[in-house]
């Protein structure tokens, strides 16, 4: 059975495991960038527990252990990360994402 993630435009490379994940799109190389189209997408960052917003300006995210944060933040040494919100993006891995969605991954979409 083909993939019915695959139509999905702005979605970009889906995840191996099901799961809650927070999904990056609309990306660019730095916040004032002239943008002709939608950007590029991003990774969906996850599984995850939960993600909190602090006065529209950081981004936490909880992963279930240090193990799963160090897969997207390499030098985690909890399992709470902080992304920044710069100038109305999100950066992530010194790029900028005007978009960010928390979104469940059911298993049904995993990339196989």
């Amino acid at each position: 059975m083909q993939n019915p993630a695959l139509g999905l435009s702005d979605w970009g490379v889906m995840p191996k495991r099901p799961g809650l994940y927070l999904s990056l799109s609309h990306g660019r190389d730095f916040p004032q960038q002239t943008m002709t189209g939608r950007g590029f997408a991003g990774p969906k960052i996850g599984p995850i527990l939960y993600v909190r917003t602090q006065y529209g300006q950081e981004v936490s995210v909880r992963f279930p252990n240090k193990r799963e944060a160090a897969k997207f933040f390499p030098d985690a040494a909890e399992a709470t990360q902080k992304l920044q919100i710069v100038e109305g993006t999100l950066v992530f891995q010194d790029k900028c994402y005007g978009d960010w969605d928390v979104c469940f991954i059911d298993a049904l979409f995993c990339a196989t």
